[in-house]
């Protein structure tokens, strides 16, 4: 009897799991809710959305609003939103057109991570009118790779769904909701036609650093400046190019002449040129007067200068990048920058951008010079001594000279000094030759 109650007691746990596995994964099939708060979702005209409201749990929330046709992150001071993000979300929010109802008490919320402290909460709006809100919870498993599923509650319905939607992804619905998700991160941009040509860093107390970009187009069978010397190898058979271009870059500080850059170094003049060509922010800053993120005498100070590519007479631009003080992490070192743009209608506003970011920009005219030559070594056993043979030290006066010292002359001497020093060094080489006395 025992024995059938256990194998009784199995079966019915095995069924659960199996029946519980299944309720985790959703075949794709729509069974349409019939709640209130879904059916009134469904019905909402989205696209009159002129404002966004997300948030979680306690933190503070995020509010996207539509201003001169333009969505700009109302909580973060007003800065331009990434341009994809609104759209994104109005797009994968008017999609949900039902799902699979897997619970019809609050008390299930929590399992969902609908309920008020894990739940993410969007709320679409027309102006000030309500039109649409629902709660966003976690992920569920699908089948289906390519068909992403999420619980969600509407309205202020008690029931669950899963439904079959990105929005969870699009709104950006990580474990932490910051304004700075949700921001237009490249601040500036060059368009395509445009190409920086020459970029000057200012640092308080220090020489400026000019690099140049020089571009040169040269017409077939001529060589570029600088390549008279060089021999052309040319496959049988290969075609030759109609023009070639040739593009060399310069550094110079305000009191050296300018240098071409080391061939070697080639690759770092050309990745701080082109660094002018955009800037990616991390974060913004409350508008502020200058001098409070030390902005209005900057450590590092870019100007980049560009026109249309391959057109010196092109109408010249310029932008400057303009880095104030750090900010610290918890340890105290230094995590971002301040800075702020010159030209290009960013006047009086302030980013932050990256520790790695500033570094890029903090080049040195040292930096595109070749590298110093290491000194020649000198030639195995040169300047080594011999070695020391056995037998009495030999006297200072009696040591052999170095190879090839000259001669200690006495100025004051003449020829006759010369020999008389000559005859006493040869009586001297007598008295060697000759035999001790007897004691």
């Amino acid at each position: 009897m025992n024995k059938t109650i256990i194998i009784s007691l199995a079966l019915v746990a095995v069924l659960g799991v199996v029946v519980i596995g299944k309720k985790d994964q959703w075949d794709g099939e729509v069974q349409m809710g019939s709640s209130d708060g879904l059916n009134a979702f469904k019905s909402a005209d989205l696209g009159k959305t002129s404002r966004i409201n997300i948030v979680k749990g306690k933190e503070k929330p995020v509010v996207l609003e539509k201003k001169d046709g333009q969505w700009v992150v109302a909580s973060a001071y007003g800065y331009k939103a990434d341009s994809k993000v609104a759209d994104e979300i109005l797009a994968s929010a008017g999609k949900i057109s039902g799902g699979e109802q897997v619970a019809e008490e609050a008390a299930n919320h929590k399992s969902f991570e609908v309920d008020d402290i894990r739940g993410s909460f969007i709320t679409f709006f027309e102006g000030d009118q309500e039109l649409a809100s629902l709660v966003i919870g976690k992920t569920s498993q699908s089948r289906d790779l390519n068909n992403t599923l999420i619980y969600a509650r509407f309205e202020k319905d008690a029931e669950t769904y899963r439904v079959s939607s990105k929005l969870r992804s699009d709104a950006k619905l990580w474990s932490k909701i910051e304004n700075k998700n949700y921001l237009e991160k490249e601040v500036f941009a060059l368009v395509a036609e445009d190409e920086v040509y020459e970029l000057r860093i200012s640092r308080p107390g220090q020489e400026d650093l000019l690099v140049e970009r020089k571009s040169e187009v040269v017409p077939a069978g001529e060589k570029a400046d600088g390549e008279a010397g060089k021999e052309e190898k040319k496959e049988e058979g290969e075609k030759k190019e109609p023009e070639t271009k040739t593009v060399e870059y310069f550094v110079a500080t305000t009191a050296s002449k300018t240098h071409r850059v080391d061939t070697d170094k080639e690759w770092s003049a050309k990745s701080l040129v082109d660094k002018g060509r955009s800037l990616r922010i991390e974060d913004v800053a409350e508008p502020k007067e200058l001098s409070a993120y030390g902005l209005d005498k900057p450590q590092l100070k870019a100007v980049c200068k560009y026109r249309v590519k391959d057109k010196a007479d092109a109408e010249t631009r310029q932008v400057a990048i303009l880095f104030g003080n750090a900010i610290k992490d918890e340890k105290g070192e230094d995590k971002e920058f301040y800075v702020t743009l010159e030209g290009e209608g960013n006047a009086g506003r302030v980013y932050t951008v990256s520790k790695w970011s500033y570094e890029g920009w903090d080049k040195k005219f040292e930096d595109f010079l070749p590298d110093p030559k290491e000194e020649e070594k000198p030639a195995e056993g040169a300047g080594k001594a011999g070695p020391v043979l056995p037998g009495p030290p030999v006297p200072p006066s009696q040591q052999p000279a170095k190879p090839g010292a000259e001669k200690e002359k006495d100025p004051s001497a003449g020829t006759g000094s010369e020999k008389a020093v000559e005859a006493s060094g040869s009586a001297a080489e007598e008295g060697k030759k000759q035999p001790p006395a007897d004691g």
